[in-house]
Order: C-alpha cells, then sequence, then structure tokens
C-alpha cells in the first residue's frame, strides 16, 4: 500500500498522531507518567508592535484535556 495508514482511515495526521500518543501514555510505568503529563502543557508567548516597536509580552498556557 502506497498512501499512509492514518490517511486511509480517514483521519488527519494531528488526529493520528494524538491517538499515537495517547496510547503510548496509557503504557507507560507510573514513574514517567508525571513526565509525559507535563508535556501535555501548551505554552506560548505573543507580543503586540505598534510602529515597529514591541510591546509587552505575554505568555499564555494552555492545559491540555487531561489536566483540567
Amino acid at each position: 500500500m502506497s498512501s499512509a495508514y492514518w490517511r486511509v482511515a480517514g483521519m488527519s495526521y494531528v488526529k493520528y498522531a494524538n491517538l499515537c500518543a495517547d496510547v503510548v501514555r496509557s503504557v507507560l510505568k507510573d514513574q514517567h507518567v508525571v513526565t509525559a503529563k507535563a508535556r501535555e502543557n501548551v505554552y506560548f508567548k505573543t507580543t503586540e508592535w505598534a510602529n515597529g516597536v514591541p510591546g509587552a509580552s505575554v505568555i499564555t498556557e494552555i492545559k491540555s484535556a487531561a489536566t483540567k
């Protein structure tokens, strides 16, 4: 088969990657679960620019559904 399995299954690559990550996390030993959960959080920084000068930066945190 020349096509990707996730495409044949009608999934997007992001859904496929998230499903794979969920499967891997579900079989982790207890000592590694905490480290894996910490990687689920997403942080990003935005800076508004006005007249070619950067303003104050804002750091935003998005917590995953598993940690809410």
